[in-house]
């Protein structure tokens, strides 16, 4: 992955989704590609996170990635 944005940026995670695939060919099993958009707010290199919502006592709602197995990309939106 190339360098992420910085902190604070509105940005959009291109991500592989987990899936379950019940009575299905294995010829059919994939994971399914996803995008989730929010502004950057923690990166290690564990993990990134996106706040995609903020409320006014403060809290919020974040999605975690696993920094090294479902991300495609990270680019900054303008």
């Amino acid at each position: 992955m190339k360098r992420l944005p910085k902190i604070g940026s509105r940005c959009r995670v291109q991500w592989n989704d987990i899936c379950n695939y019940t009575n299905e060919s294995l010829s059919a099993v994939k994971p399914a590609a996803c995008w989730t958009e929010g502004i950057l707010i923690k990166a290690n290199k564990e993990m990134v996170v996106l706040m995609t919502s903020q409320y006014e006592d403060g809290s919020g709602d974040f999605t975690v990635f696993p920094r090294d197995t479902c991300i495609q990309s990270i680019r900054k939106l303008k």
